[in-house]
């Protein structure tokens, strides 16, 4: 009786945690997996990193699809540049999900800690800051250069098994030159075949939990339809829109540091 109820306790736990990351993905396009990945294991209790990564990469595919359908109804994706950025990194989820399954998973987290922090640093750079963003034709190459990004965002998503839209949306913004709205509607393109391709490796290996999982979706549409709200509403502030990504994800980076030293 005691599993049964530790089960439903998880599941319980997981629908909870699926409502933060789906306002996550609606509200900034990223940083889903950045948070579902310590939530499974600090939270909900998951023993392994490798079925936290695993089913976090099969919740947040399915929770970003949800999100994209609905931006695409409204006209924010930006169909080209997505899919530029997404196949070019499939190749990359599949060799770093391939990868991860033989790294300690202690290592991992603090690896992804590391490159979290990173990337909030470089969104709160003024250089980042620059409100000006050229047309995508601007620039020749501009299509390599995006298709160079999204397979090294996709090495990265795979090899943490997470969504890669803390990566993307920046990626997409600066270097494919598209608006950070439209970028953060972009970005799920990508979401949804980098977390398809690391669920795929995983569940090969039986590291993803499929009751986890459909909870943390279950919790994830419901929290994507106020994020998208609050992203349209904040979008016509200033940078708001990236530095509140920023300053998401310094302070996930912090907490999964305490936690994988504590």
């Amino acid at each position: 009786m005691s599993v049964a109820m530790t089960l439903q306790t998880q599941i319980a736990l997981a629908c909870l945690s699926g409502l933060s990351i789906g306002f996550t993905l609606g509200f900034v396009g990223g940083g889903a997996g950045t948070l579902s990945v310590p939530l499974l294991l600090y939270f909900v209790k998951v023993g392994d990193a490798h079925v936290a990564i695993g089913t976090t990469a099969a919740a947040v595919a399915a929770t970003a699809l949800v999100n994209l359908v609905s931006y695409a109804r409204a006209g924010l994706v930006r169909w080209r540049a997505g899919a530029v950025f997404a196949a070019a990194g499939m190749a990359g989820a599949f060799g770093g999900s391939r990868w991860s399954l033989h790294v300690d998973g202690g290592a991992l987290m603090l690896l992804l800690a590391a490159i979290v922090a990173v990337v909030s640093m470089l969104m709160f750079s003024p250089v980042q800051a620059s409100g000006h963003v050229a047309p995508a034709s601007a620039t020749p190459g501009r299509g390599f250069a995006t298709a160079g990004a999204g397979m090294a965002v996709g090495g990265v998503a795979g090899f943490f098994g997470i969504s890669g839209g803390f990566l993307s949306v920046p990626a997409l913004h600066f270097i494919a030159r598209v608006p950070m709205l439209e970028a953060v509607a972009s970005s799920l393109v990508s979401v949804v075949a980098f977390g398809s391709m690391t669920a795929a490796n995983y569940a090969l290996a039986g590291k993803v939990d499929v009751p986890l999982a459909v909870a943390l979706v279950a919790g994830g549409i419901a929290g994507g339809c106020a994020g998208r709200r609050a992203a349209k509403a904040i979008s016509v502030k200033r940078h708001a829109l990236r530095r509140f990504s920023a300053a998401l994800l310094l302070l996930t980076a912090a907490y999964i540091t305490y936690r994988s030293l504590g």
